[in-house]
């Protein structure tokens, strides 16, 4: 299982702003999953908070937004503790709840998310308050967020979810997900997570009472780590990017090109793309229908080219303004037929295709073979930047022909 939030070092106390009446309009947003939707990104490093965006907190009531969104210690949904304080170390076991909350106050140095970028972002954009409902949990695997622990209330994630929302007041307006680390470390887990994931959604959307809740999801990015099984990991990712082709009212970005603070976790500064990338998903489900939100292989084309390479030609949907980098896109990669690394054809280059702004060419070295294919983003590892002009990603993805 991928790991949980790392081990605090320690800092000066955070100052949280002092609670206010919360604006009547606010269009509220869920953020639910594992770690890197709970935020692990640099404090110092956090965006400043904004009347615009709110945030109801772990201990229950609505301020205005501020990093860490999650405090597990203060929350009033025993769940979280109860998934917390079998890791503790022996010297801070007997410790009260309350006692654990202020020392993760003082000591921490870590927890910014994507919550505060993504609500900044929608209120410029739909110039309403946004509310963020922070229900994430690091190293939870799907599994954990089964919805028929529902009734279980505040000891499931699920149950504690809806609590929440309860507690909250208000419609929700969509549901931000960044899971499947955890299920991307072994292939049984991997097999199964499209089937399980689109059943979670189905009854997230049947509990709600809203067939078409919208669900944005973020495709898992990469790590240092070495899992037992890196077919599994771009299993999931490959399962992330097909979801919109398979559930309708969902979309999917991607955080495979954006920068790490430790092993898996994303930094503050990846976590704030990522958040504004979510936003304009949002905008173009709920709002402004017809906004571009990001590019999609939709189309291949193979050319021979001299003296005996190939030429490989990708053309996307929902490209926005240019592509970035102009030239050596990277990420780029051949497969054998079985999935593997190919041990002869490479990638020379990727760029623009200059006479269509929505296509790449890839420039292989020597010409595929029956049943092989490239992929974007393979591995555990890659090194990616392919973005559009409105710093929309290519998803990690497989390219058959």
């Amino acid at each position: 299982m991928a790991p949980r939030t790392p081990p605090q070092p320690k800092s000066k106390i955070v100052d949280h702003p002092r609670p206010l009446t919360h604006p009547a309009d606010l269009d509220i947003w869920i953020l639910a999953g594992q770690s890197n939707m709970e935020g692990v990104g640099e404090l110092t490093d956090a965006l400043t908070p904004s009347e615009q965006v709110w945030s109801f907190t772990s201990a229950g009531r609505w301020e205005i937004a501020a990093e860490p969104l999650h405090r597990f210690w203060e929350s009033f949904t025993p769940v979280h503790q109860n998934l917390i304080r079998p890791g503790l170390p022996p010297d801070r076991k007997h410790l009260s709840d309350a006692e654990l909350a202020v020392l993760t106050i003082r000591e921490r140095q870590y927890g910014a998310g994507l919550g505060i970028a993504f609500g900044q972002a929608m209120a410029t954009t739909i110039g309403r308050p946004i509310g963020l409902l922070p229900c994430a949990h690091g190293g939870t695997s799907l599994d954990q967020w089964n919805p028929n622990l529902k009734n279980n209330g505040g000891r499931s994630l699920y149950g504690a979810m809806f609590e929440r929302l309860q507690r909250a007041g208000g419609k929700p307006r969509g549901l931000l997900w960044y899971q499947g680390e955890s299920d991307g470390w072994n292939l049984a887990t991997s097999v199964s997570y499209q089937q399980r994931f689109e059943e979670w959604i189905t009854r997230l959307r049947a509990d709600i009472g809203a067939p078409e809740f919208p669900v944005l999801v973020v495709q898992i990015g990469r790590t240092t780590l070495d899992s037992p099984n890196t077919q599994a990991w771009n299993q999931i990712q490959q399962i992330q990017y097909d979801l919109p082709t398979r559930v309708p009212f969902t979309a999917v970005t991607s955080a495979i090109d954006l920068p790490l603070v430790d092993c898996i976790h994303l930094n503050a500064a990846g976590l704030n793309r990522l958040g504004r990338r979510l936003a304009r998903l949002a905008v173009a489900v709920t709002t402004v229908p017809g906004t571009q939100i990001g590019p999609r292989i939709v189309g291949t084309d193979r050319q021979p080219e001299p003296p005996d390479r190939e030429l490989v030609r990708l053309t996307c949907s929902g490209v926005t303004g240019a592509w970035l980098p102009s030239d050596n896109m990277a990420g780029f990669d051949v497969l054998t037929a079985d999935g593997k690394p190919h041990p002869v054809n490479h990638v020379i280059n990727a760029f623009p295709d200059k006479h269509d702004p929505r296509a790449i060419q890839v420039r292989l070295n020597v010409p595929l073979q029956a049943g092989e294919r490239l992929s974007y983003g393979h591995g555990l590892r890659p090194v990616c930047n392919v973005v559009d002009a409105a710093d929309l990603p290519l998803c990690a993805c497989e390219i058959r022909f």
